[in-house]
């Protein structure tokens, strides 16, 4: 459905109260991006996974708590007018990992991932042909020793998009082991695939409107299935895992039934 004219009316909650994001900001260069996927036709929400290049991933920065600072500012002329979003944040002391990334990384392209202690979705700042640059400015007195850093947009563009699929970060939450038919819910994340001719029906523990990404699996190609009645598939089509494929899953809590995993979104290459 297209986005239709409405009133705004106040948030639930205390929707005015500072943001609490966490404390890493992971960046995603876009040369190791593969499939950048469209935001829904309200021009906002993004569902799809973000899918990286084999053996690209994003890298996370710390940032210092309660440092975060999120703008996102309209500006032009009639016709011209567009958002120039960025994150500004701050990075304590000036070690030789932090120099290396400043000088190695001055000039790279990158989208930004800002997630909440909150649990609310992440924001996505930044795109594929309007990606990032990130800035740094070092201070360092008797008081502080600190890094700066600002990541914004390189042109006006587009506002910050919720980004609702899972987040591509080097390492996966769980790998599964060969055989099984059962993977068990450790956190939110991507969950690395084995190879093998296992039929997987069942996602074992989790909560409501929990997120897993599972990952194709190299020398074999393990399979899923609606047969349990614990997964559902869009037209109940089995999903092949084989390598570079991805299967993005959302728990839905049925009541007696339990917990059932609903397909948000599969991506197979090309």
């Amino acid at each position: 459905m297209t986005y239709i004219r409405k009133s705004i009316g106040r948030a639930p909650g205390n929707p005015g109260i500072g943001i609490q994001a966490r404390d890493v900001l992971v960046l995603l260069n876009i040369d190791d991006i593969a499939f950048m996927p469209s935001p829904d036709d309200k021009g906002v929400v993004i569902t799809d996974n973000i899918v990286m290049k084999p053996g690209r991933y994003g890298i996370g920065i710390y940032m210092t708590p309660g440092s975060a600072e999120v703008t996102s500012a309209a500006d032009g002329e009639i016709d011209q007018t567009g958002f120039k979003p960025a994150v500004k944040f701050n990075h304590p002391g000036n070690n030789q990992e932090v120099r290396e990334f400043k000088i190695n990384e001055l000039n790279s392209k990158f989208l930004g991932i800002l997630r909440y202690c909150s649990g609310k979705p992440a924001d996505l700042i930044g795109s594929i042909c309007n990606p990032c640059k990130i800035t740094p400015s070092y201070t360092g007195n008797n008081e502080s020793s600190t890094n700066e850093f600002t990541l914004e947009q390189i042109s006006k563009g587009d506002d910050i998009k919720i980004y609702k699929g899972t987040v591509p970060l080097e390492e996966p939450v769980s790998v599964v082991e060969a055989g099984v038919d059962a993977v068990t819910f450790v956190a939110e994340g991507q969950y690395q695939l084995s190879g093998g001719s296992a039929v997987i029906d069942e996602i074992t523990g989790g909560a409501h409107d929990a997120v897993i990404t599972l990952l194709g699996a190299t020398g074999g190609s393990p399979s899923v299935s609606n047969a349990g009645g614990k997964i559902l598939l869009r037209g109940g089509k089995a999903f092949t895992a084989s390598e570079g494929t991805q299967l993005t899953l959302r728990a839905f809590d049925s009541g007696e039934g339990g917990l059932i995993w609903i397909e948000q979104s599969r991506y197979v290459p090309a």
